[in-house]
């Protein structure tokens, strides 16, 4: 939850004193704005602490008065009034105006910085966001393994119901009942019968008998109506997580469409399992795959993007959906095909996809499941430049061209030059000296000339060399050798984008 203000006004170590407004310090804070502006409200949304050490307060009492009224009207939550520069205290008008606006107001001592109160407001939003991202992916990890119960259909309903707290039932198309989580369903259903007639085609929100009730139809893809997820839970409009019951009706949607229809459901579901892949969750796609796909490919594996038209993702997907089972697992993310297989099954795959008209693809380097997201980024750039070059197919080793590069084990060079050079970028940040790495780089850009590549930096030249002694301290090296320079220099290229930037 987001920070209140009695918490904030508990927390010891800021010392603040509630002057006005103690009634509703359970407002919960939206953010902290520091302002000293005359009207401060064209640059508010609603919930705010607003922080201001009066500099700009009238004296007259009516229009302090006046000035609290746009405050409250323009959703202020509370007023943060520093003490200690213009007034010693807050002015008896402000605090009686707060008062009887019932506007939250607390005294901050000088020695408290506004900058200290909207780090604790913001740092309470992020981990408020950050648990509920994790609420969210552990909700989807659930909904998913409930599809995967004997009587799928039914499991996620109950399922649905259980996670937000309430209850849910699935219709067909006619508005009947086909499963629900409590026998009680039918009369809520029956109540919000009339708004799901009059607007079919559209996600209902209503509230009937204090419950706050969602109505989502699972559609065809020529907007026929194939049926309803129905949930509810008792509160007001908006308490019900919408979240949870939008992933679900997708899910259900795989129960409800045939032939066309479910390969479209399906690719959902398989899109929504990858991002749970590419989240880290491994863990929870392995669980689904044999649903989804068929199995699960055994390390090392290699991922292959695959960009084109709409027609030939789609046929791309045909081609995988037919080939052995468990052979890859594949969806649509982000615009285009992403495809993990196994090492040792990797060209088969390729050779069968690259039959496809218009298909580009990438293909990364081995990797294990703790290296997804490398691997995936290999796959992603490698697809981009088969597409620029118009070849079919491209191996992300490919790309360092037919020089030396392309003869060595890149993530073992790059691996090397990681270590090796990390020493430079730390002692770079830990002197205040910016980036040792990036020093090297120009130097060596200009061929070691010195007044170059000063200028480059931004440095004097006298700073340059001091720089260029301690990475030869630092490294153990000479910058005289060439061959250290060479070494150091396409060190440095492996790291391209990465850490020396």
């Amino acid at each position: 939850m987001p920070i209140t203000v009695r918490q904030l006004c508990d927390t010891q170590a800021f010392n603040l004193t509630v002057r006005a407004g103690e009634e509703h310090l359970e407002r919960e804070l939206s953010w902290a704005h520091v302002s000293e502006l005359e009207d401060p409200t064209a640059f508010l949304s609603g919930g705010e602490l607003l922080l201001t050490t009066g500099v700009s307060l009238p004296a007259d009492a009516e229009a302090v008065e006046e000035r609290v009224r746009r405050l409250v009207a323009a959703g202020v939550a509370a007023v943060g009034f520093g003490v200690g520069l213009r007034f010693d205290t807050v002015p008896d008008a402000f605090v009686a105006a707060a008062r009887a606006e019932q506007l939250p107001l607390v005294e901050v001592p000088l020695a408290v910085p506004f900058i200290v109160l909207e780090k604790a407001v913001s740092q309470a939003l992020s981990s408020d966001d950050h648990a509920r991202l994790q609420r969210t992916h552990q909700q989807q990890r659930r909904l998913i393994h409930a599809t995967l119960a004997a009587d799928g259909a039914r499991t996620l309903v109950r399922r649905t119901a259980e996670l937000i707290g309430g209850w849910a039932a699935l219709l067909d198309a006619a508005g009947h009942v086909v499963h629900g989580s409590h026998r009680t369903v039918r009369g809520a259903v029956n109540r919000t019968a009339p708004q799901r007639i009059a607007r079919p085609g559209e996600v209902v929100f209503s509230s009937e008998g204090g419950e706050d009730i969602i109505s989502q139809p699972l559609a065809a893809v020529d907007g026929r109506v194939l049926g309803y997820l129905v949930a509810g839970r008792q509160g007001v409009v908006g308490s019900l997580d919408h979240g949870v019951v939008t992933v679900a009706a997708s899910l259900l949607t795989l129960f409800v469409r045939r032939t066309d229809e479910t390969q479209r459901a399906l690719a959902r579901a398989r899109a929504a399992a990858l991002r749970l892949l590419i989240a880290g969750q491994m863990a929870a796609t392995r669980e689904v795959s044999q649903d989804l796909w068929g199995g699960f490919p055994s390390e090392p594996v290699k991922v292959i993007t695959a960009v084109g038209s709409q027609s030939a993702l789609n046929s791309a997907i045909a081609v995988l959906d037919t080939g052995p089972s468990g052979a890859a697992i594949f969806g649509r993310v982000e615009g285009h095909l992403l495809v993990v297989v196994s090492e040792a099954s990797v060209e088969e795959s390729v050779s069968r996809l690259v039959t496809v008209s218009d298909l580009r693809l990438g293909i990364s380097e081995n990797a294990w499941w703790d290296e997804f997201a490398r691997a995936r980024r290999e796959s992603r750039q490698a697809a981009d430049e088969a597409a620029q070059r118009n070849e079919g197919a491209l191996h992300f080793a490919q790309l360092g061209g037919e020089g030396l590069a392309s003869y060595l084990d890149r993530y073992r060079a790059r691996s090397y030059a990681e270590n090796h050079l990390s020493v430079l970028q730390d002692a770079g940040n830990a002197g205040g000296e910016g980036s040792l790495c990036r020093t090297l780089r120009s130097w060596l850009t200009h061929n070691g000339q010195t007044d170059p590549a000063a200028k480059d930096l931004g440095i004097h030249r006298h700073t340059l060399r001091r720089r260029l002694d301690r990475i030869e301290n630092l490294l153990g090296v000479s910058l005289d050798s060439p061959a250290t320079r060479a070494e150091l220099w396409f060190e440095l290229e492996l790291l391209r984008g990465g850490s020396d930037s």
